[in-house]
């Protein structure tokens, strides 16, 4: 019987999901949820805990506040930690000790509203792989970790988990499969595309996925239900959208695997987002173009790389991103055997990039010269579609 129903999930909604409808976004069959075979691991503790069980992507149900939510008042903190890039050499089932290190300190010590993550969370991108196995080891050292702790674990494609590119369409597959019936245990606003896209709230904040897995701008479709999601919460002092690719680059070998979105940038702009996270370059960069900041998160798998025209190599840590109900607080990265240390931003450069995709670090106020031309290109985007 498993049999018959992963062929009819792969032949009657594979295709739909997975090709690139409208440049990448993908379309879920109404019935693939209910149809498809359900993820061979997903756990009762899952659901009970961090982990809203079952729900479709038109379920928008509430999750019930508590007593803090209900009456933030000035004081009041949310935290959301940031893990990004977990995988290691193609079709590994193994995490290296950061990982669990990571999971371990946020399950006991930070305890965050919510864990974010921008993707690259197994080792695909490639045929031949076995993808249940992958997917069970994540959700072992991950997914079921966080969700014992009680904390609400919400996840962006990356490219190596579910690539918008045609030839990867199995993968998307998987994907849905796999966190269909895994969503976040948060007051869910707009999932009409789950997993791949949707968005959230966790206190004053809207949170936004996005699925950015392939170079270049995100679809159409895809922009415009973003515009219709920031219009719709306009009024909430904190938003944050993450997606895979990062909009321009911060990494060296990775100039060119961006989304170099001048519409996107433009939309984050015009409708006050305050951070756009995101992975893939596997270093961290805390920046800001004009007052939209880019939080570029560091790997906590394989491969850390150098910031571009820097000679060391970024740091495995994870962010912390707190918020309150007058706004966005703080971005930090924590980095160390038990990610005691702050990053200090003394470390990291000014800015990285040049002309108009250079991204200037989040403290710094560019010099007058530069900032009469920076001002120049924010008048540009923010006049665009």
């Amino acid at each position: 019987m498993r049999r018959e129903l992963i062929l009819a999930a792969a032949t009657l909604g594979g295709i739909l999901l997975a090709m690139p409808a409208m440049g990448g976004t993908p379309v879920r069959p109404a019935d693939e949820a209910a149809g498809a075979d359900a993820a061979p691991d997903t756990a009762a503790d899952e659901a009970k805990h961090g982990v809203s069980g079952g729900q479709g992507v038109q379920d928008t149900r509430e999750v019930e506040a508590s007593p803090e939510d209900a009456s933030p008042g000035e004081d009041r903190a949310w935290t959301v930690a940031v893990l990004s890039d977990f995988n290691g050499a193609y079709g590994s089932t193994e995490y290296g000790d950061e990982v669990h290190r990571a999971v371990a300190w946020l399950s006991e010590d930070v305890r965050p509203d919510v864990v974010i993550s921008p993707g690259d969370m197994v080792a695909g991108q490639r045929g031949g792989l076995d993808h249940r196995a992958m997917w069970a080891s994540f959700h072992e050292v991950v997914t079921r970790p966080l969700a014992r702790a009680g904390i609400p674990f919400a996840i962006s494609p990356g490219n190596h988990d579910a690539s918008g590119s045609p030839a990867f369409w199995e993968e998307r597959v998987h994907f849905a499969r796999e966190w269909q019936d895994r969503a976040p245990a948060v007051e869910m606003v707009e999932t009409s595309g789950f997993p791949f896209y949707y968005a959230f709230k966790v206190g004053p904040a809207l949170f936004v996925a996005l699925d950015a897995t392939t170079v270049g701008p995100i679809d159409e479709a895809q922009r415009l239900w973003l515009e219709a999601v920031l219009k719709a919460h306009s009024e909430l002092p904190t938003k944050i959208v993450f997606g895979h690719l990062p909009l321009h680059p911060v990494a060296q070998s990775k100039e060119d695997e961006t989304l170099a979105d001048e519409a996107l940038e433009a939309l984050l702009l015009r409708h006050e987002v305050d951070l756009y996270v995101a992975g893939h370059h596997h270093a961290y960069y805390p920046g800001k173009r004009g007052e939209l900041g880019l939080l570029h998160s560091a790997c906590i798998g394989a491969g850390p790389r150098k910031l571009l025209g820097e000679e060391r190599v970024s740091d495995r840590s994870v962010a912390l991103v707190r918020y309150g109900a007058e706004g966005l607080r703080s971005v930090e990265a924590y980095r160390g055997e038990g990610f005691e240390e702050v990053v200090p931003r003394e470390e990291l450069p000014r800015s990285v990039g040049e002309g108009r995709r250079k991204i200037w670090r989040d403290d710094v106020q560019p010099d007058e010269a530069e900032g009469q031309a920076e001002r120049r290109v924010w008048g540009g985007l923010e006049g665009g579609a």
